[in-house]
């Protein structure tokens, strides 16, 4: 869980040092956000980690605004105090919530990207210093990374690379935006296969939810939040323990849409439709007659040399079907 702690609007969900009344202890809620946030995850048992526009921050400067596909990266502050007020955050951040993640935006002002005092460097080696399992992204600029992300379709390229993320929200917006309706959310059966392909491919997915200026997170949403949850009540262990198939032994399609996981025991095909479909597998690879399908009713048989699965309906989101291991 990695909620936003400031964005590019400068306004601060927690009492940063140097935002004055410019974040929400002072104003609208007057309440620490990040930090009930902090605790509630933790008390469900999850990591929590924390997202921070260090690239932009329209509160501290006085660049106009940016219309149509202008390059907003040329217009982001880069100065020696910028540098001192994000770092400051930064490392508040760290101090009061200790979180796991470290996930910056845009980039890093430039005056930071040296060694010394109030540099990257010695943010991230305090960093690692008081949390050895820490990671932080890549958005710091031409610096240090542990993971590679991706947004949308934007930066597939750096999917190619081991330990990506794509980040991306269930609508085309980040946060809520009134204007999207059924046309514009992902549906639970498009989120589980969005999720399968990331996984079946190497890496994670970070989904943003957007609620309202009231806290609630909108109907649309929690529908295709509670139809994903429903698929990972039956295969999220199975998406857990697995790594990506080979494609000498498993090949994955459009049409009909299939998806391949490796785990210790099994190849597992994620298939997207009812009916028949023929799985592009090694036969010499798998003992199919034993199989086991999950998430949805059906069988798995060998038909002409090949491996066929017949699905009987689909739910929530794919059929995990499970290929015992020769």
């Amino acid at each position: 869980m990695i909620p936003t702690t400031k964005h590019h609007d400068g306004v601060a969900l927690w009492d940063a040092p140097g935002t004055g009344s410019r974040n929400t202890v002072h104003r609208g809620p007057r309440r620490d956000l990040i930090g009930e946030i902090a605790d509630a995850v933790r008390q469900a048992g999850l990591r929590f980690g924390v997202y921070y526009s260090g690239g932009l921050d329209w509160g501290v400067t006085d660049f106009p605004p940016l219309t149509g596909h202008a390059d907003f990266t040329a217009w982001r502050p880069k100065d020696p105090a910028y540098n001192v007020y994000a770092s400051l955050h930064v490392r508040d951040l760290v101090a009061r919530y200790s979180p796991d993640v470290l996930w910056n935006d845009i980039n890093w002002p430039d005056a930071g990207k040296r060694a010394g005092a109030w540099s990257l460097h010695e943010l991230f080696a305090d960093y690692y210093a008081g949390n050895p399992d820490g990671v932080v992204n890549d958005r710091w600029g031409d610096t240090h990374w542990d993971f590679r992300t991706s947004e949308y379709e934007a930066g597939k390229e750096k999917e190619a690379e081991p330990g990506w993320e794509n980040c991306r929200g269930i609508g085309l917006s980040f946060g809520y935006n009134r204007a999207e309706d059924e046309r514009h959310i992902l549906t639970g059966r498009q989120l589980a296969c969005h999720l399968s392909d990331v996984v079946s491919r190497g890496g994670r997915l970070l989904l943003n939810v957007g609620p309202t200026g009231e806290g609630e997170i909108p109907e649309l949403q929690q529908a295709s939040l509670r139809s994903l949850g429903r698929w990972m009540a039956q295969v999220g262990d199975l998406l857990r323990a697995s790594h990506p198939a080979a494609l000498t032994v498993a090949r994955p399609s459009g049409e009909p849409w299939v998806r391949w996981l490796d785990t210790q025991d099994h190849l597992v095909a994620l298939v997207n439709q009812p009916g028949e479909t023929a799985l592009d597998v090694d036969p010499e690879a798998v003992l199919p007659d034993d199989a086991e399908v999950r998430a949805a009713p059906g069988t798995v048989r060998m038909h002409g040399g090949g491996v066929q699965v017949s699905v009987e309906q689909l739910t929530d989101g794919p059929a995990a079907v499970l290929l015992p291991k020769r």
